[in-house]
């Protein structure tokens, strides 16, 4: 069950309370981990080294996919929402067009917010028992959750020309930890990403953000240690175990 609370300007918060746990997000804007079904599948943070060099990583091939978060597609196609030309800032949905996938989140209060992406934002895709570096510049960026770039050209084809046409914009959805994190994990919407690519227009992005944060869990982060460890990424030195190490010192 969705039960929905006071409106603010431009952001409205609900609570999910019944919700099944596949996607929960632990951290905050230092760092984060991306849990699906329980299982940690993306952190996102700092190493410590070099000028900003951060990260995002994906724990192994047999995790559990993102399949049951793709119920909105039809809807986030054109879900009505107009950006203010001034600020970006569009009105957020009501939180019962998101059911299917808010039901999917872990139970809490989430705040959800709606506006156009900054004009720095920056695509990282993670790949299986790969580490991704990069240089956190921008003003926001997206760990993808899904292929990439998209396989169904024919449907980033269509968003692309529906949006030379004029018509409505098409919404992603992306899961931050916290208000003011600048990384973002991807739920919904690859292909109108790429297409708002090819288009090079600014995407309208739909923020849910937990109300308050979830500090790390020890045991997630054993198990995303573990995860890794088998990793070929341990080449490239001991980034992923400072990282872990650093929001082990952070855990409840």
């Amino acid at each position: 069950m969705i039960r929905q609370s006071r409106r603010l300007a431009r952001s409205v918060s609900f609570d999910v309370t019944d919700g099944h746990g596949v996607i929960e997000v632990t951290g905050d804007e230092s760092g984060s981990l991306l849990l699906l079904a329980g299982d940690p599948e993306f952190p996102e943070a700092n190493d410590g080294c070099g000028s900003m060099g951060w990260l995002a990583a994906r724990a192994g091939t047999g995790g559990p996919g993102l399949s049951d978060v793709k119920y909105l597609i039809e809807w986030l196609g054109a879900p009505g929402l107009v950006p203010d030309p001034r600020t970006g800032q569009a009105e957020p949905p009501d939180p019962e067009a998101l059911r299917p996938l808010l039901s999917l989140l872990s139970p809490g209060r989430y705040v959800m917010t709606a506006a156009l992406a900054p004009h720095h934002l920056r695509v990282v895709h993670p790949r299986a028992l790969q580490v991704r570096n990069w240089y956190a510049d921008e003003e926001l960026a997206l760990v993808t959750t899904d292929a990439w770039p998209p396989r169904d050209h024919g449907a980033v084809r269509r968003y692309r020309d529906r949006i030379r046409a004029g018509g409505g914009l098409p919404a992603l959805v992306a899961l931050f930890p916290t208000a003011e994190s600048r990384v973002g994990y991807l739920l919904d919407g690859h292909h109108k990403l790429a297409k708002y690519g090819q288009a090079e227009v600014r995407p309208l992005v739909i923020r849910l953000v937990p109300q308050v944060p979830r500090p790390f869990r020890l045991d997630d982060l054993d198990r995303a240690q573990a995860a890794f460890s088998d990793s070929p990424s341990r080449h490239q030195g001991d980034t992923l175990g400072r990282v872990l190490s650093s929001m082990r010192e952070e855990s409840a």
